[in-house]
């Protein structure tokens, strides 16, 4: 990271430690309303939530072996190895929101949880409480923090709570070239945090697949973000090979044996083709019914169908040896050139497996889209100063709802920020700073600007 970078990043971090020191408040460690079940899941088996830790009784452990993600009933990860106190065992592995599901769902008489040898936990159980299979066997417990399971969701340790501060007056009088250092280090800070996610992952799953699920991400935008980061892990991109439109297809649950009547024939045909190839795949990818994709198919323009958004997965999956070299900051111009320029025979005029055809091409990923890869994943890691320099001088004229939001509750009606809302930068900062502050306590409880009264 450039001396300018890891300055800007630097002095946000300082800030958000000052606001702690000084106010001798603990964390507040319980506000985070946790992820689903497949959310966890994911984040576990990508390294995220860590590599060990100290259970409740039975020592220190280290997971030497994630295991294979379950795609049936049964516990959530198979074959998994792991060692405590210097002691190697395998089995499997079961994540819940609190000790107490295990219960609840009927594992303790479930034969098929009995070979489970770590219980992972969101939630510290009751006290003398312990997690026993149908043999009365004791099942290791580790509990994972809140706060890790905030990085692990990029969402950053939380500030302390009832700390008072009114929220606009230290920016009233604040210089503009101030208001524009901050944002610079909210966003330097955001960057930094970003890529320590991703490096953290890459270890786990290796670099090409933490950029494929990079990738899936931006596609899903913010309503099916998770499900393609989902489906992106569930068919890894090692394994999709010359079928990825079919497996990727048929692990996301949009194959059916057959199409709605009324379908034309050049779907019923495309739609035969993709299912062909996949029948034979389906035993290695297809998922139970509990362990199906969470999609969402509204509010969305026809042309955001998620189906669409597979389709340009598959095509990045099946151009990645072309596209894997020009994820760097000196590359972006070829690289927005590359996918905007994507084209299917059937997706380019198609918005769903069962649509008519559209009268024209719409491409399958727009330049948007694009810019919101580089500046989300490619240049926070690119390490170059050339990266920073081209991330600070990039644009968005569409400022989102929460940028917005966030601006005005920060800097009222000051003219002169203005000018700043359309930086990427400053949109990325915004949503950091929304994310340690104002997210979690009102303007008037916000402690937020008061500090930057001693902020340099």
């Amino acid at each position: 990271m450039g001396n300018d970078r890891q300055r800007d990043a630097d002095a946000y971090r300082s800030l958000l430690e000052q606001v702690r020191v000084s106010y001798g408040c603990a964390e507040a460690d319980d506000e985070l309303p946790l992820p689903n079940e497949l959310e966890v899941q994911a984040l576990w088996h990508s390294g995220l939530l860590g590599t060990g830790g100290q259970t409740l009784r039975h020592g220190k452990v280290q997971i030497l072996d994630f295991g294979e993600w379950n795609r049936s009933v049964g516990p959530d990860f198979l074959r998994a190895e792991i060692e405590i106190d210097g002691v190697r065992m395998r089995g499997d592995i079961e994540i819940d929101p609190t000790a107490q599901d295990w219960e609840h769902h009927g594992h303790g008489a479930n034969p098929d949880f009995t070979q489970v040898i770590l219980h992972i936990v969101l939630t510290p159980p009751p006290a003398g409480w312990y997690t026993r299979n149908e043999q009365h066997i004791d099942i290791p417990i580790l509990p994972i923090s809140r706060n890790i399971l905030r990085q692990a969701m990029g969402l950053g340790t939380p500030p302390p709570a009832d700390c008072g501060g009114l929220c606009r007056q230290p920016l009233a009088e604040m210089p503009t070239d101030r208001i524009e250092r901050l944002l610079k280090s909210a966003a330097a800070y955001r960057a930094h945090n970003k890529r320590k996610l991703f490096c953290k992952k890459a270890e786990v799953v290796g670099e090409s697949q933490a950029w494929f699920e990079s990738f899936a991400e931006t596609l899903g935008y913010k309503i099916n973000k998770v499900p393609m980061q989902l489906l992106a892990r569930r068919a890894p991109l090692s394994k999709l090979q010359y079928y990825a439109e079919s497996i990727l297809f048929g692990t996301a649950g949009f194959l059916v044996p057959v199409l709605p009547g009324g379908t034309d024939i050049a779907a019923r045909e495309y739609h035969r083709q993709v299912w062909d190839n996949w029948w034979p795949q389906r035993e290695q990818f297809s998922l139970s019914e509990g362990r199906s994709l969470p999609w969402r198919f509204a509010p969305l323009r026809p042309a955001n169908h998620p189906h669409r958004r597979v389709a340009a997965l598959a095509l990045i999956a099946a151009r990645w040896k072309e596209i894997s070299k020009k994820l760097d900051a000196q590359s972006a111009t070829e690289l927005t050139r590359l996918l905007t320029s994507l084209e299917h025979p059937y997706w380019s005029r198609r918005c769903s497996l069962p649509s008519t055809e559209m009268n024209k091409s719409v491409a399958l990923i727009g330049a948007e889209r694009v810019k919101d890869f580089l500046v989300n994943h490619v240049y926070v890691q690119d390490e170059a100063p050339f990266a920073w320099e081209t991330y600070l001088s990039l644009k968005n004229r569409d400022i989102p709802q929460k940028v917005q939001q966030t601006a005005y509750r920060l800097f009222g009606e000051r003219k002169d920020t203005a000018a700043l809302l359309p930086m990427m930068y400053a949109q990325q900062a915004l949503l950091q700073i929304d994310t340690d502050f104002c997210a979690l306590h009102s303007c008037r409880d916000c402690f937020f600007p008061e500090q930057l009264n001693q902020w340099a």
